[in-house]
């Protein structure tokens, strides 16, 4: 079996993923595509950075094999900032308040609960953001520390 024509496929599937939310993001933000008002709860440019980060996420994914490690390295670190502005922005904005529904359905009838939930979701993405927030810091001083390297020969 070809494990490598199963990888391709992955990254196609991936890519083309990232690519059609990114297109719906957008198409929403920009009124192309109809959206409830209101159904974006970040600022314009949170949002923007949402459909931005897909956007180059799938062009990584679908860059060819040989693609300069420079190209991906960059679209990488992109992809990460833009990560970065959003999972922040949503763990630490002030006045974010997340809630959650369940809906159980039976066959006599069911029901719907929504609550606020103002700490879980900021744990989440609080958590998310200080990883993503980490690994950059990591590797800007990596980068600082590789540039000094080949600059003093």
């Amino acid at each position: 079996m070809d494990d490598h024509g199963q990888s391709d496929r992955g990254q196609l599937l991936i890519g083309m993923a990232c690519l059609l939310m990114a297109a719906l993001i957008a198409g929403a933000q920009f009124g192309i595509l109809p959206a409830e008002e209101g159904a974006f709860f970040a600022p314009p440019p949170v949002i923007t950075a949402l459909w931005i980060g897909l956007l180059a996420g799938a062009v990584l994914f679908l860059l060819p094999q040989g693609s300069p490690a420079a190209l991906k390295a960059g679209l990488g670190f992109l992809v990460l900032c833009l990560v970065a502005i959003v999972c922040n922005w949503s763990a630490f904005a002030p006045e974010v308040t997340y809630t959650s529904s369940t809906t159980v359905s039976a066959f006599i009838g069911g029901f719907t609960t929504t609550r606020e939930d103002p700490v879980g979701g900021r744990i989440v993405f609080g958590l998310v953001a200080v990883v993503v927030d980490l690994i950059l810091i990591g590797g800007i001083v990596y980068a600082a520390q590789q540039a000094l390297r080949r600059l003093r020969g």
